[in-house]
């Protein structure tokens, strides 16, 4: 699999992101409509990865059995894309099995697996309507994402180059997930855990788009969201929003939008119910054929009326060096925030850099935080059987409910893929991790090393 195969799937995948972040219309604008194409031939282009992977801690947690832990890990996908008429679809799997052999790190024994899905379909319902729904969804353990829990080397992620050359392009993680469009690795709600336990967790969201000019177009949608860990944790939450974008091609090249957004949270386990609500507007500009570049500010305001005192878990209340926490009676705060990204597309590879701040969630640590993050990442084919993929990101969650309390997580890492034979390559990578957890002052430093084979049919499986 060619890193541009692997690149023309991702645009794919990300058609629908603009929708529900902040960009350009529906996944299927009628002002483009022509150009995305009528029917055509489905194919899925499915994958599989076998990794051995090898971790040590460079500054080893206190609450840790050990300093090494290895492990063996298996793990495939899937894309597929089919293009009818009017409608569009397209769907992404992504699965792992970890079996961490012995008991070291702090990680329990066992076979530890991962399985998470996407979805998604846009009509053309008229000239001027279209009609799009996504669904992501999954039961995934720690989480995962760029600047989560680590690059996942072990999971396949940077396992195999042709996932790490293309999936984890994104990084808007936006309220109530599914923001990067459908990159199941990327999901703005369980993609910063902390903890390696099992989180089960579902974004759905549907939007119409009302083209009311030759350049002008409205979107209206709406999402619901839910998350639920391991042990009815303070952290469990269900999420519901609304949003309305009025976007403007004034050219080929150069777009504007304006939009607003309202989120309720309701975390049901602890401090109750939270709302967020605010504006945006940012533009979006194709440099060259090869660069896309965009930007987009925003307003938050956060309103929250419960006060409660929170028994944290005794995991957590270790890690945080507090047993408690109180929220206040009412909090109303105003967040700027804001979103960058800058794509440039080789001949013979990609680059990708987007960061982002804004109001989340939280993760497994933290209830309602400012997140803060950028990733960047790049792929490029070496020789005809060499290529490198390499990922470095940067996330922090500052608490608003719990004040003071702040998770930063920084990590980069390589991973080359040899091709052997037709669709059999084999990998090798390595990645650099550190966290910080405040106010304990609880830090770790470690780097993993991970070989493997990865495979994938040349031409995918066409099966309509």
């Amino acid at each position: 699999m060619t890193i541009r195969s692997v690149l023309s799937v991702i645009l794919l995948f990300c058609a629908s992101a603009w929708a529900q972040s902040g960009g350009l219309g529906s996944m299927r604008d009628p002002r483009v409509a022509d150009s995305q194409g009528s029917a055509g031939a489905g194919a899925i282009q499915p994958w599989l990865a076998v990794d051995g992977v090898y971790d040590t801690y460079l500054e080893e947690p206190d609450s840790t059995l050990g300093s090494v832990r290895r492990s063996i890990s298996l793990s495939g996908g899937l894309s597929a894309a089919k293009s009818f008429q009017r409608t569009y679809m397209v769907l992404g799997y992504f699965g792992s099995g970890t079996d961490y052999m012995g008991r070291s790190a702090g990680i329990r024994e066992g076979w530890l697996s991962s399985n998470v899905a996407t979805f998604a379909v846009s009509s053309q319902l008229m000239h001027r309507v279209t009609l799009d729904f996504s669904e992501s969804g999954g039961a995934a353990n720690g989480g995962f994402g760029a600047a989560a829990a680590g690059l996942q080397s072990g999971s396949g992620v940077l396992g195999s180059v042709g996932l790490s050359s293309g999936l984890l392009f994104g990084g808007s993680a936006g309220l109530t997930g599914s923001s990067t469009g459908l990159n199941p690795l990327e999901n703005g709600l369980v993609d910063a855990d902390y903890y390696q336990q099992m989180v089960y967790f579902s974004s759905t969201a549907g939007s119409a788009g009302f083209l009311l000019s030759n350049r002008t177009m409205l979107n209206i949608g709406g999402t619901a969201a839910f998350i639920r860990r391991d042990g009815n944790t303070f952290s469990d939450s269900n999420i519901a929003g609304a949003n309305a974008m009025l976007s403007t091609r004034l050219s080929r090249r150069f777009a504007t939008f304006v939009g607003y957004q309202f989120t309720g949270i309701d975390f049901i386990h602890s401090i109750g119910k939270t709302y967020v609500q605010g504006g945006f507007a940012g533009i979006q500009y194709s440099l060259t054929a090869r660069d896309e570049f965009s930007l987009s500010v925003s307003d938050s305001y956060l309103d929250s009326k419960t006060s409660s005192t929170v028994t944290l878990p005794a995991d957590v209340a270790a890690l945080l060096g507090v047993t408690v926490t109180t929220t206040v009676n009412s909090t109303d705060r105003s967040f700027i925030g804001g979103r960058l990204t800058y794509k440039h597309s080789f001949q013979r590879g990609g680059f990708d850099l987007s960061c982002v701040s804004m109001v989340a969630p939280g993760n497994d640590l933290i209830l309602m935080a400012r997140s803060e993050g950028c990733t960047v990442t790049l792929s490029r084919s070496l020789t005809e059987r060499l290529s490198v993929s390499g990922l470095g990101g940067l996330r922090r969650l500052s608490g608003i409910s719990q004040s003071g309390m702040r998770y930063d997580v920084a990590d980069g890492g390589l991973v080359f893929s040899y091709r052997i034979y037709r669709g059999l390559s084999l990998t090798a990578g390595a990645n650099y991790m550190a966290t910080q957890v405040q106010p304990s002052s609880q830090s770790t430093n470690q780097v993993s090393a991970n070989g493997g084979l990865y495979w994938t049919p040349n031409e995918g499986v066409r099966l309509f």
